[in-house]
């Protein structure tokens, strides 16, 4: 059986700095590369930080060239690259995990579970993709979105057999969303891959641990603070995990 890889790009950003950002992930990318990685997930709105305030000015359309390097590394690579950013949707900014898949399609997932302090600037989503190859499907959530059973169960009833979560999670609400992802994996027989922010942004302080847990609840593989590459491979249906830092040779 063929080795499918994983990762949690846990990567910090700079408020509102949008190239140095994308500068940022694309040397994730790279080393996500060098090990051969399938699927290379970013933190919530990792391309502009956690910047609610200024969601509107930084939103961007699914067709920015800014975002082109993206494309361009995900056909490269063979690489689905799934990063995070205020979308421009019509007349809506949405919060939204947009995903460069290796054929050249843009799929963009809007955020459905809005928080209290999101809801002046964002518009929820609703519904869920589901992407993939003959083998692996993946559907994509977004922080709040995973305490949510119907939405990890709908995931699974459509075939994704990979829950793709990009959080901010801090160190107070961390150990309850964990429960949360485990418990779906569990009873929804789905992976289940959560990256988290490396840095403090938005005012808060993230907890990193950025993680992934098999089909059955048991966590594969947990990152720890700063800018990490987390990384699960499965191969005969069992799973191994790694961490590296940026630029490095791996740490576990």
């Amino acid at each position: 059986m063929s080795v499918w890889s994983i990762a949690a790009a846990q990567s910090g950003s700079r408020p509102g700095e949008v190239e140095w950002n994308i500068e940022r992930h694309l040397a994730f990318v790279r080393q996500a590369a060098e090990h051969q990685v399938d699927l290379l997930l970013f933190p919530e709105l990792s391309i502009t930080g956690y910047e609610l305030a200024l969601a509107s000015e930084l939103a961007m359309s699914i067709d920015d060239p800014r975002l082109d390097a993206f494309a361009a590394a995900a056909t490269e690579h063979q690489m689905s690259i799934i990063t995070g950013v205020p979308l421009q949707d019509g007349d809506c900014t949405r919060l939204c995990a947009l995903a460069f898949l290796p054929c050249g399609t843009r799929l963009a997932y809007f955020k459905r579970k809005l928080v209290e302090a999101e809801k002046p600037f964002f518009q929820a989503g609703t519904g869920v993709p589901v992407f993939g190859y003959q083998d692996h499907h993946v559907a994509m959530a977004v922080c709040a979105d995973i305490s949510e059973e119907e939405y990890a169960r709908d995931a699974a009833r459509r075939g994704a057999s990979l829950y793709a979560t990009s959080v901010l999670l801090s160190e107070r609400g961390y150990q309850k969303d964990c429960d949360y992802l485990a418990r779906w994996s569990r009873e929804f027989n789905i992976a289940i891959l959560m990256a988290n922010h490396a840095l403090p942004t938005g005012g808060f302080q993230s907890a990193g641990k950025s993680a992934v847990w098999d089909e059955s609840g048991r966590q594969v593989i947990v990152g720890g603070h700063g800018e990490q590459l987390v990384i699960a491979r499965r191969k005969d249906n069992k799973w191994q995990g790694e961490v590296h830092e940026l630029g490095t040779t791996p740490v576990s």
